[in-house]
């Protein structure tokens, strides 16, 4: 891969110069904060379709297509639910 995926892109300006320790620590930091940053996400979309449904009367059957997913999932996610068991991140990377 020789890039990030889009949302990502501003993260190549950690490889942008010469290879350095600096970049190793930089990029080890970035892939240690993966966690946090799922968290965030998830909970930034669920207060985005709670706002949706509740705000602007968007239903979860409407919003299924736009994000590729059931309107149960739609449901799920505005309450919170993961579809998978969080697992506790390790530092031994």
């Amino acid at each position: 891969m020789d890039k990030p995926p889009p949302p990502f892109e501003q993260l190549t300006a950690l490889v942008a110069d010469d290879e350095t320790l600096d970049q190793a620590v930089a990029l080890t930091e970035a892939l240690n904060a993966i966690p946090d940053l799922q968290k965030w996400l998830r909970e930034q979309r669920q207060h985005v379709v709670r706002t949706l449904h509740e705000r602007d009367g968007i239903s979860y059957t409407d919003m299924a297509p736009h994000l590729g997913v059931k309107p149960e999932r739609v449901s799920g996610i505005a309450r919170g639910h993961s579809r998978s068991p969080r697992q506790k991140a390790t530092q031994e990377d």
